[in-house]
C-alpha cells in the first residue's frame, strides 16, 4: 500500500487545457472517488497517474517516489478498465496469471495468488472458462482479479461499472466496496454516475472543467456543497436553485438572515415541503406540473408562482395532486444554502473548500 500525491499537475493537449492544476494527497489505504461530467479532466488525471498520458507540469508521486518518468509497469499499481482488456484466447485462469508470469513470479506463488483472488472475487468454478463464456458481471469479477494478483501499491478504476446494466452495477458497486475494505489497498476510482461516487468514496473529489471543485466525505459534500456546480451535480434528485428574490417576494413566516452578497439559494427536495412545518420557513404558492411516483415516496415537480422557477420536492407516499393545482410550498429556512452566482460560491463558508483535506 502506499500514498498518492497529486502536485500542482496539468495537462494541455496542445493550446487547449484539460487539467488545469490539480492539488490532491490520497492516504494509505483510502479509497478516492474522481466523480464529474464527460470532460471534466477526471479520467485523464487518472492515466496521468497510471502513466498512461505524460504530465505537461507538476508531478505525481507513488509512495513518496516521483513516478513523471516512470514507466506504467514500473509505478506499482494496477488498474481497471471498463472495457475489462481481457485477453479473449486466454482462459480466465490465464488472465489472472499472465502477469504475474511476465514479470517472472515463481509457479508456486502464481498459484497462491491466483487461488487466492478466485476465492475473495468466488470466480473458482470460472478458471477454466474464456471470457466469451462469461456475463459482464463475471468478466468485471475477472478484471479484478486480475489487478488483485498483482498486489499492487495501489488500485486504478476508470468507470468499471459503466458497461454494466443497473442490478449488476449496484451488486458490483457493493462487491468493490467490500473488497477494498478487506485489502485496504489505496485506490482511485472514477466515475460521472455521483450515486456511485456517494456509496463508494472514503472521500469524492468533485471536477469540473479540468479543476477539482470540492474534496471531501459525501456527507460533507452532499450536506455543504462549496459551488453551486457541486450542489446541482451532487443529490438525486439535484439540488434546486432558487433566486433569492423569488423568496423574498413570497409570503414569509419569518425574516430571511442570509449573507449580504447571496443571491441564490439551494433547497434540496426534502428542504421543501407540502405541510407546514414547526420551524421557520417561507411560504411559496405554487401549480403542479408533474407527479412522479417512485415507489415509497414521489417527486412532486411545481412552478412556482411569479416566475418560471420549477423546483422538485420528494414527499412520501402517493399524494393525489392534480396537474395545474395551485398548491403552497414551504421552503425550511434552516435547511438553506446561500450562493453567489457572480462567483459560483458559497456566501457563509469561507475557507471551506480545501483541496488536501482528509477526513479526521
Amino acid at each position: 500500500m502506499a500514498t498518492i500525491n497529486i502536485i500542482d499537475v496539468k495537462k494541455n493537449y496542445g493550446a487547449v487545457p484539460a487539467v488545469k492544476g490539480i492539488n490532491l494527497s490520497v492516504a494509505d489505504g483510502e479509497l478516492i472517488v474522481l466523480v464529474g461530467p464527460s470532460g471534466c479532466g477526471k479520467s485523464t488525471l487518472l492515466r496521468m497517474i497510471a502513466g498512461l498520458e505524460t504530465i505537461s507540469e507538476g508531478h505525481v508521486e507513488i509512495a513518496g517516489r516521483n513516478v513523471n518518468k516512470a514507466e506504467p509497469a514500473d509505478r506499482d499499481i494496477a488498474m481497471v478498465f471498463q472495457n475489462y482488456a481481457l485477453y479473449p484466447h486466454m482462459t480466465v485462469r490465464g488472465n489472472l496469471e499472465y502477469g504475474l508470469k511476465n514479470r517472472g513470479t515463481e509457479r508456486a506463488e502464481i498459484n497462491r495468488r491466483v487461488a487466492e483472488a478466485a476465492e475473495i472475487l468466488e470466480i473458482g468454478p470460472m478458471l477454466d472458462r474464456k471470457p466469451r463464456e462469461l456475463s459482464g458481471g463475471q468478466r468485471q469479477r475477472v478484471a479484478m482479479g486480475r489487478a488483485i494478483v498483482r498486489e499492487p501499491a495501489a488500485f486504478l478504476f476508470d468507470e468499471p461499472l459503466s458497461n454494466l446494466d443497473a442490478k449488476l452495477r449496484v451488486q458490483m458497486r457493493v462487491e468493490i466496496r467490500r473488497l477494498q475494505r478487506r485489502l485496504r489497498t489505496t485506490s482511485i476510482y472514477v466515475t460521472h454516475d455521483q450515486l456511485e461516487a456517494m456509496t463508494l468514496a472514503d472521500r469524492l473529489v468533485v471536477m469540473n472543467g479540468g479543476l477539482v471543485e470540492q474534496v471531501g466525505t459525501p456527507v460533507a459534500v452532499y450536506d455543504r456543497p462549496a459551488s453551486l456546480f457541486v450542489a446541482s451535480f451532487i443529490g438525486s434528485p439535484p439540488m434546486n436553485l432558487v433566486p433569492i428574490d423569488v423568496l423574498r417576494a413570497a409570503d414569509s413566516a419569518s425574516a430571511l438572515a442570509l449573507p449580504a452578497d447571496t443571491d441564490m439559494v439551494g433547497l434540496r427536495p426534502d428542504a421543501l415541503l407540502v405541510t407546514k412545518p414547526v420551524e421557520p420557513f417561507v411560504r411559496l404558492n405554487a401549480t403542479v406540473e408533474l407527479l412522479e411516483p417512485i415507489g415509497g415516496e414521489s417527486h412532486l415537480h411545481v412552478r412556482l408562482r411569479g416566475s418560471q422557477q420549477t423546483v422538485v420536492l420528494t414527499v412520501p407516499g402517493r399524494p393525489d395532486f392534480a396537474e395545474n393545482a395551485n398548491i403552497d410550498v414551504f421552503a425550511r429556512v434552516g435547511a438553506m444554502h446561500p450562493f453567489n452566482s457572480d462567483t459560483g460560491k458559497r456566501t457563509d463558508d469561507s475557507g471551506f473548500f480545501n483541496s488536501s483535506s482528509r477526513p479526521r
